[in-house]
């Protein structure tokens, strides 16, 4: 009706100065803040409580690897003994059933600039946990860096809790070279470097972050850098029956005797989805006679920014009937996915703008650890990790030893060529996809559960040297 959208446009103006105000707000805060130095807090007790803040104003994500990180940080503190309540705007995905969750109400209606709506959340955020009881039996708070949120450093200074800051990468460097950029592009910097120069302790994935953390002023003794990890109750082969697995290809309309290569991700600029689709172009065109003595197929699961170009890609070459596009599932659904599948593929490809790769793709944790034949590229963290590996230059052409110490066939990045010989070879070679398979698990349950990783972080918290 129309004096509905009156109404509604009534709101969106109110929300807009809301907005501007806000950041004023924000602005006046953050200039204090940064001329501030950092509050020595009380000591993190044995059993102390944490309050984990998951401050980003998104909703309904339900799959990718930021899921599998919340889910493995959360469960892995109240796994060691550490209470966690979970503050945050939308319900958690894979969280233990003893972890609190403390539903935060977001903004009613949005207003114009959107990345200013998250100064307004973060008012409505600070209110709930002040006026509830979250924060007096808490001796820890972990926030996860979101964009334009500085809400940690603000209760941590206040409260004399220790700051865990979990950094992933600078939100404005992803807006202006992934996205369409910030207006307010200053003041969510600033709003990042209050959170960095308060935290006492900053947690990071890869040794590229930490050298950039280092780079904007971080002491190297209150960094933590520990790869993504996986949580070994969910990501296991011997959690799903046969008819599990066969009940899944029997979804997507894949044969049950197929040799099934998968790729799981989020189709975004580094995850080289439509490098892997140029790929199975390549091989439906040059090598039709080989894949149907193989029975191969591909299921590509996901979305995202790369989906239109692969799609595109695969259907312009005909190779449909070999692959499924099965799209987004849900994080809980990927466990059984890979465990359908026969050989894993990570064909990540580097930043455009020739940075240097700071990601540790959740997803190649959980293909570690559910024992599959892995085909990946040989990109700063993955094929460190992945080290040793076969190269797909030189594969061998005799038979594995028991002993052979590879994990899988690493291939140059964005090399079509290599990465369709590690296939053929991972296909051809049963024997070395399990010895190769094996390995990966061993090392995954060895150095990549998410209790390694918030050891870590608990190691590191206990050791820093607090201003």
């Amino acid at each position: 009706s129309r004096w509905r959208i009156a109404w509604d446009g009534l709101g969106f103006v109110a929300a807009s100065v809301a907005c501007l105000w806000a950041a004023h707000r924000a602005r006046r805060e953050l200039t204090t803040l940064l001329s501030q130095p950092r509050k020595t807090p009380r000591a993190l007790t044995e059993r102390g409580a944490v309050l984990y803040l998951k401050t980003n104003l998104w909703f309904g994500i339900k799959a990718g690897g930021s899921v599998g990180h919340i889910a493995g940080v959360v469960n892995g503190l109240q796994r060691l003994g550490h209470p966690v309540t979970f503050a945050s705007a939308e319900p958690p995905v894979m969280i233990d059933e003893g972890v609190k969750f403390l539903p935060v109400r977001p903004p009613t209606a949005f207003g114009l600039p959107y990345e200013l709506n998250n100064y307004r959340f973060q008012e409505g955020f600070e209110h709930t946990l002040e006026a509830g009881a979250a924060l007096a039996p808490s001796s820890l708070i972990y926030q996860r860096l979101s964009a334009a949120n500085y809400l940690g450093a603000v209760l941590s200074r206040r409260h004399r809790l220790p700051l865990v800051v979990e950094y992933n990468g600078s939100e404005v460097w992803v807006a202006k070279h992934w996205g369409r950029g910030m207006k307010f592009q200053k003041l969510a910097e600033m709003a990042e470097e209050a959170m960095l120069r308060h935290a006492h302790l900053v947690v990071t994935i890869s040794e590229v972050l930490r050298d950039e953390l280092i780079v904007r002023g971080v002491e190297p003794a209150r960094i933590v850098c520990y790869p993504n990890c996986i949580d070994p109750l969910v990501f296991s082969p011997e959690r799903y029956s046969q008819n599990e697995r066969e009940a899944l290809r029997a979804h997507y309309g894949i044969p049950l005797d197929s040799t099934v290569l998968a790729f799981i991700g989020t189709f975004g600029q580094w995850h080289g989805a439509e490098v892997l689709a140029e790929a199975i172009s390549r091989l439906h065109v040059q090598e039709s006679e080989w894949l149907v003595q193989h029975k191969v197929h591909f299921l590509l699961v996901g979305d995202g920014l790369k989906m239109p170009q692969v799609r595109a890609t695969i259907e312009g070459s005909g190779a449909g009937a070999i692959c499924t596009l099965a799209g987004l599932v849900p994080q809980d659904q990927a466990g059984l996915h890979l465990a359908a599948s026969d050989i894993l593929v990570s064909p990540h490809v580097p930043n455009s703008d020739g940075t240097r790769f700071f990601g540790s793709p959740t997803k190649l944790f959980e293909y570690m650890a559910m024992g599959k034949g892995i085909v990946a590229s040989n990109l700063d963290q993955i094929g460190d990790v992945l080290s040793p590996g076969l190269d797909a230059r030189a594969l061998p052409a005799g038979a594995p030893d028991d002993d052979n110490p590879e994990l899988a066939i690493l291939c140059d990045p964005g090399n079509i060529e290599e990465l369709i010989r590690g296939l053929k070879f991972m296909v051809e070679r049963q024997d070395w996809r399990s010895i190769l398979g094996r390995n990966a698990r061993q090392r995954a349950l060895d150095k990549y559960t998410w209790g390694h990783h918030v050891q870590a972080i608990l190691g590191g918290l206990s050791r820093v040297e607090q201003p």
